[in-house]
């Protein structure tokens, strides 16, 4: 029975080893936190080479922030065309806000949703985060 309990104890702290280390709450324009189902931002994985790469999650569509190109090439899944993590000086004009908000920021969608998410930034500029679909390869 020890030994069981010895296993279960490693495992978990193993499975927290590996968990998302998340960057929120983020919350909707009324002020509800979100669930990590709904949006949830995290750092890369050190494991795979992912440490400086933020990742977000907005219902069920991951995108990255990775401006040093640690991900490798990131590709649209409508098209395949090349997909870019960029700074903007302002959100593009046909994105439209969600209302959802941390620290300042704002998530807006546009109609190149399937390839791009946007985030205003407090100083009004936005940075223009590419879907990233990968996943950790050991």
């Amino acid at each position: 029975m020890r030994s069981r309990r010895l296993a279960v104890g490693m495992l978990a702290l193993l499975l927290a080893g590996c968990t998302f280390n998340q960057r929120g709450p983020w919350v909707d324009a009324n002020g509800r936190r979100l669930l990590g189902s709904e949006v949830i931002e995290y750092d890369g994985f050190v494991a795979c080479n992912q440490e400086r790469v933020v990742f977000l999650e907005f219902f069920g569509d991951k995108y990255a922030k990775d401006p040093w190109g640690q991900l490798g090439t990131l590709t649209s899944p409508v098209d395949g065309s090349v997909l870019e993590f960029a700074v903007l000086d302002s959100v593009p004009s046909q994105a439209e806000p969600t209302g959802i908000t941390h620290a300042g920021r704002e998530i807006y969608v546009g109609p190149d949703r399937s390839d791009y998410l946007y985030i205003r930034l407090p100083d009004g500029r936005a940075e223009r985060w590419p879907r990233a679909e990968v996943g950790c390869e050991e």
